[in-house]
């Protein structure tokens, strides 16, 4: 009987040892983890409290990289991945001074010493200015995103001033880049070169026309035929950041306005169809349905599309069997 109460004892031990030792385990992982990995909450806070010097670039579920080009993306991210893993090194900016981010110690005590804090915001309705000249309202922060979305990858909006800020509760008004720069804490990105008028163009008898503003030489654009240019008389002027640059060629001009190569975002192949909150599926017919769709989505809700489903990327068409795969395709 002492025998067996004494064998008794030493398995109790040994099984509290092992049980012990897992917890330990467990808790070494769990601590480990939360070292080297972000909470969705810390990175929605990163985004609120700072200014973030995109792009940077981030590990998604599937182990793949994915480059995260403005606050709407960074939310995305967010909201999509299970444990946020931001590259390093990274800039952000904090009242004015750009703070490089090493690794991840250094970055969650930052996030943890600015959680509460606003960085500065827009005060809508502001406009923008569109590839024609033409400005264009944007009403909110949604409005502000779906224009985003809509820029070819390169391509930066053009604000029109003055706008309104704000900081610390303060209303602050910006009257032109230099000063968005130093209020938002992000490097000014140069504006799209403008023509100085008046100048002249070529018509197509080969006589001259004086154009004295950018109102009459939108009006002599609309009467070009599809895919015709205008023939200036040069040497003329452009301005850019600023500065007025004198134009004495055709190549030059093009040389200077030329825009960076870039890829076509994917695009999906209509039909294609979601699946709703209820379980049931509906069909998106084309990019409008789909714009509506999103529309009436939670905010975080990310669509469920019903798969396999086909896409085209740089003029190939490409089947896609999973949500998983949408991503790494996509960039998420």
């Amino acid at each position: 009987m002492k025998v067996f109460a004494k064998r008794l004892i030493a398995l109790t031990i040994i099984v509290s040892s092992m049980i012990s030792c897992q917890e330990s385990t467990t808790e070494d992982v769990a601590l480990f983890e939360a070292e080297t990995t972000l909470n969705k909450e810390e990175v929605l806070s990163l985004v609120e409290s700072v200014i973030v010097n995109y792009p940077v670039t981030a590990v998604t579920n599937s182990s793949t990289t994915t480059t995260i080009n403005n606050d709407f993306d960074m939310e995305d991210y967010a909201e999509a991945t299970q444990r946020p893993r931001i590259n390093f090194p990274f800039d952000i900016t904090v009242d004015g001074e750009v703070i490089t981010i090493n690794d991840m110690k250094q970055l969650k005590e930052l996030i943890k010493k600015n959680r509460g804090r606003k960085r500065p915001e827009f005060i809508f309705p502001i406009s923008v200015e569109l590839e024609d000249g033409s400005p264009l309202e944007i009403a909110d922060k949604e409005a502000l995103r779906a224009y985003l979305d809509s820029l070819d990858e390169g391509i930066k909006p053009v604000f029109v001033f003055p706008l309104s800020v704000l900081i610390n509760g303060s209303t602050i008004e910006v009257s032109d880049e230099n000063e968005l720069k130093a209020v938002m804490g992000k490097p000014a990105k140069g504006r799209r070169p403008h023509l100085v008028f008046p100048l002249s163009i070529v018509l197509e008898d080969g006589s001259t026309q004086e154009i004295a503003d950018k109102d009459e030489f939108k009006a002599y654009l609309d009467t070009l035929a599809d895919g015709v240019k205008p023939v200036f008389v040069f040497p003329i002027s452009v301005e850019k950041n600023g500065e007025t640059i004198v134009i004495n060629t055709q190549e030059e001009f093009d040389a200077l306005i030329k825009k960076p190569k870039r890829g076509k975002r994917p695009e999906f192949v209509y039909p294609i169809s979601v699946t709703l909150s209820d379980g049931t599926t509906q069909e998106i017919a084309d990019q409008d349905a789909l714009k509506e769709y999103h529309k009436n989505l939670d905010k975080g809700v990310r669509p469920v599309y019903v798969f396999p489903l086909s896409i085209i990327k740089n003029g190939e068409t490409i089947v896609i069997n999973s949500q998983e795969e949408l991503d790494a395709l996509c960039g998420r």
